[in-house]
């Protein structure tokens, strides 16, 4: 009996091993999710045209949430694309680029990117991120020409142009 006793008791210990060790297993593989570590979409503008790179200082900012300002892109010179990061708090980001050089000419823009945001799902462990369809764009005609969706859908691939920028020449 005594035998029996013992084999039934190492049965019992080996089990609650065996158990805690597949629960410890299954909670670390749960845990394990590949979330980004920076859930923010960014789109992408290319300048174009003659103006590229542009060699005038190109500041642009914006109006946060909160109504306080926030600069984007502070002073980039040579620049040939830039990104841009989208808000998922409005359906419309207000972007304000000022282009100067050095000889004390300056000019302000207005963008307007309207644009619809969708919910992305990664994982219920991870942030919500959301990603972006741009609808139209709309801006003033001090500095920039003209500005063109090429892709409209904003996810995390930042790879590719979604905008392509226009600015108009010093000599026009």
């Amino acid at each position: 009996m005594k035998q029996t006793r013992s084999k039934k008791r190492q049965w019992i210990v080996t089990a609650n091993v065996v158990t805690l060790l597949l629960g410890f297993l299954v909670t670390i593989a749960c845990s394990s999710i590949d979330c980004p570590l920076n859930n923010r979409v960014y789109a992408v503008y290319k300048l174009m045209g003659d103006e590229t790179p542009l060699t005038d200082s190109l500041t642009i900012s914006t109006i946060k949430f909160d109504q306080s300002d926030t600069v984007l892109l502070n002073r980039a010179v040579n620049v040939d694309s830039f990104m841009l990061p989208i808000s998922y708090q409005r359906p419309e980001d207000v972007l304000y680029f000022r282009r100067s050089n050095a000889n004390g000419w300056s000019a302000t823009d207005t963008v307007r990117v309207r644009k619809k945001d969708i919910p992305h799902f990664e994982a219920i462990d991870c942030n919500p991120s959301y990603f972006h369809i741009i609808e139209q764009i709309e801006h003033t005609r001090q500095a920039i020409d003209s500005i063109v969706i090429i892709k409209n859908k904003v996810t995390y691939d930042s790879t590719e142009p979604h905008l392509y920028i226009y600015f108009k020449s010093l000599s026009d």
